[in-house]
């Protein structure tokens, strides 16, 4: 039961964050003061925020790695690795 409750509120705390990030007024005041907007939705006080911009992608490292299956060449998790590692950075527009 703990997990089911802990992934529903990872999943309403993703939907909240994202309609924030698809709304421009609401994305300006994520990026003004990320502290303020994040504690209202009930983030740790130490999440940092960084916004992509046209010309910066901020690229993110998981904190563990999983040699094991890194060493066994595991196609699955590499994917893995990239999405956690991207997220949704996607750009139809790319600077010059």
């Amino acid at each position: 039961m703990h997990a089911k409750t802990t992934f529903h509120k990872d999943l309403e705390f993703g939907a909240k964050l994202g309609a924030i990030i698809q709304n421009a007024d609401e994305r300006a005041k994520l990026i003004d003061d990320p502290k303020a907007v994040l504690s209202e939705l009930g983030a740790a006080s130490d999440v940092q925020l960084f916004a992509d911009t046209a010309d910066t992608v901020h690229l993110v490292i998981p904190a563990e790695i999983d040699a094991a299956r890194v060493a066994a060449g595991d196609e699955t998790y590499f994917e893995e690795l990239g999405k956690a590692a991207l997220g949704s950075c996607f750009y139809e527009d790319l600077p010059e």
